[in-house]
């Protein structure tokens, strides 16, 4: 004989039911609660000013062939949007040189200018203690002919002693070393290639005697991206101050960058 609906057989099933439920549910919240849950992403210090040199040659000023006098905001206008846009308090670009119309247009670029002879002209940007300096350099070694004293081979070793002197005026700066910007001769660019892969041992050796140096990748600005073959055009420049924003954010919520050093006036 079929049970009727509602007979006892049925109310047993479903108070069965009931408790095996209660008891999955409960294991399951167990096993959820005992999951390992991601530690949240470490946040920048947006209350930290932030002294910024862009240190460099041509490509730091911002030079385009149609903008020879006064040069364009190159990257450091789209650098400078995103920090204010993302809520940093204080944000100063610094240097000795003045190009573009953004009203902030400090910088440290020269163009023309090789590795040693941004050495050589750099020491009163470095002496406004940045607390980060943007590196981009090497691309004037690379691009015209080699000498005997100066040969493409040697150009990482000119760097290496770049960041030398810029550690020791900022010892307590964050130096964020670019892998420099493709090119469209295909010498310069093979140039370019070989003088990157050395970036990175550059930058270990100096982080392991206790300096803070990062690498940054703007090798990935390609020369369609470029207005004559070396120079980047407005999408250039604006790809790379993405690049570099990025970085800075990055540095920043490591707790990499300190507040920057009083200087007499």
């Amino acid at each position: 004989m079929m049970p009727y609906i509602g007979g006892r057989r049925v109310r047993d099933v479903l108070k069965l039911m009931g408790v095996v439920g209660v008891v999955l549910c409960f294991t399951l919240s167990l096993i959820w609660g005992l999951k390992p849950r991601k530690a949240p992403r470490p946040r920048p210090n947006l209350s930290l000013p932030l002294r910024i040199l862009p240190l460099g040659d041509a490509i730091t000023w911002g030079w385009q062939p149609a903008n020879l006098e006064n040069g364009t905001n190159g990257y450091r206008a789209p650098l400078l949007h995103e920090l204010v846009y993302a809520h940093y308090r204080s944000v100063n670009l610094v240097g000795t040189q003045h190009s573009g119309l953004m009203p902030n247009n400090d910088n440290e670029g020269h163009p023309g200018f090789t590795l040693s002879q941004i050495m050589g002209a750099m020491k009163a940007g470095l002496e406004m203690r940045p607390n980060v300096v943007l590196l981009h350099a090497g691309t004037t070694d690379l691009s015209r002919p080699e000498t005997a004293e100066e040969r493409w081979r040697d150009a990482p070793k000119r760097l290496g002693s770049l960041l030398d002197h810029v550690l020791e005026t900022c010892p307590d700066a964050v130096i964020l070393v670019a892998k420099i910007i493709q090119a469209q001769k295909t010498q310069t660019r093979a140039n370019v290639n070989i003088f990157n892969n050395a970036i990175p041992r550059l930058v270990e050796e100096r982080v392991e005697k206790g300096f803070k140096l990062v690498v940054v990748d703007q090798s990935v600005v390609g020369p369609e991206e470029l207005v004559d073959g070396l120079h980047p055009s407005y999408a250039g420049y604006f790809h790379m101050g993405n690049i570099w924003f990025q970085a800075v954010k990055d540095v920043s919520a490591k707790a990499l960058i300190t507040p920057p050093v009083a200087v007499q006036p």
